[in-house]
C-alpha cells in the first residue's frame, strides 16, 4: 500500500504488549484485528469441552482479523467466537479501530487488495499446516505437535512444555519411539528443546517453529 494509506488504516490503532504466555485476544474478542509487530502468536481454536487445536502460527508483519476488515464480509466471521490467540514469546501488537480500517476498505482499492493477499496467504498457510499433518517430513510433524501441545500447557501452567512419553509423540505424528528419540536428540544438541521423562520443555519456539513455516507444498 501507498505510505498515506497505511497511515491512514492506523488511526486511531494502538500498540500493546503480551507477554509470553498471555492470551492476546480471548474468544469471543470484540476488538478483532491487529498486526504482530514483533514475537510470535498462536491463533487457536477451543471446544466447548475445553479442548484446543492451532489455527496457526502468526509471524511478524502478519494481520489477523482481515475478514474484519473486508466490506460486507464481516457477518461471516463475527467476533472471534471460539477463537483466539495467545503469545508463545513476548510480544508487541497493534490492535486496529475496525471503523476505520473498515472504512478505508471500503473506498481505497488498494486496502482491498492488500486484505485478499492476505486471505489468500493464510488459505495457503492452512493448507500447508494440514499437509505438514500427513506429508511433511518427521522433525516437521514432531515440530509441531510439540509446538501444539506445549502451547496448551504454557496457557494453563505457564511454562512451554510438552507432556508426553516418546511413544506418545511417535503415536500421535505416525512414527516410531526410536525415530522421535532420535529426532529429540538432535533438537536438544541445536539448544531447541531439554529433555526429562515424560516430558519436553521448549526453549526456542521460533526456530521450532521455523521448521513447519519453511514447508513447501
Amino acid at each position: 500500500m501507498t505510505s498515506a494509506n497505511q497511515r491512514h488504516v492506523l488511526e486511531h490503532s494502538r500498540q500493546v504488549v503480551a507477554p509470553v504466555g498471555s492470551v492476546a485476544m480471548h474468544p469471543g474478542d470484540p476488538r478483532g484485528a491487529f498486526l504482530v509487530r514483533q514475537g510470535l502468536i498462536r491463533f487457536f481454536c477451543s471446544a466447548p469441552d475445553g479442548r484446543e487445536t492451532t489455527l496457526a502460527l502468526i509471524y511478524p508483519g502478519n494481520l489477523v482479523g482481515a475478514t474484519l476488515l473486508v466490506p460486507r464480509a464481516a457477518g461471516l466471521w463475527g467476533p472471534f467466537g471460539s477463537a483466539g490467540a495467545h503469545a508463545v514469546v513476548d510480544s508487541t501488537l497493534t490492535l486496529l479501530d475496525l471503523d476505520t480500517a473498515r472504512a478505508l476498505a471500503s473506498k481505497e482499492i488498494e486496502v482491498v487488495t492488500a486484505l485478499a493477499t492476505v486471505l489468500a496467504g493464510f488459505a495457503r498457510y492452512s493448507l500447508r499446516r494440514f499437509a505438514v499433518g500427513s506429508l511433511g517430513n518427521i522433525p516437521e510433524r514432531l515440530a509441531f505437535d510439540l509446538l501444539e501441545r506445549a502451547s496448551r500447557t504454557q496457557l494453563s501452567l505457564g511454562r512451554l512444555e510438552a507432556r508426553a512419553t516418546h511413544q506418545d509423540l511417535a503415536d500421535s505424528i505416525g512414527s516410531s519411539r526410536e525415530v522421535v528419540s532420535r529426532t529429540l536428540k538432535g533438537l536438544r544438541a541445536a539448544g531447541i528443546v531439554e529433555t526429562a521423562p515424560g516430558l519436553t520443555r521448549v526453549l526456542d519456539p521460533i526456530r521450532l517453529a521455523d521448521s513447519v513455516r519453511t514447508y513447501v507444498i
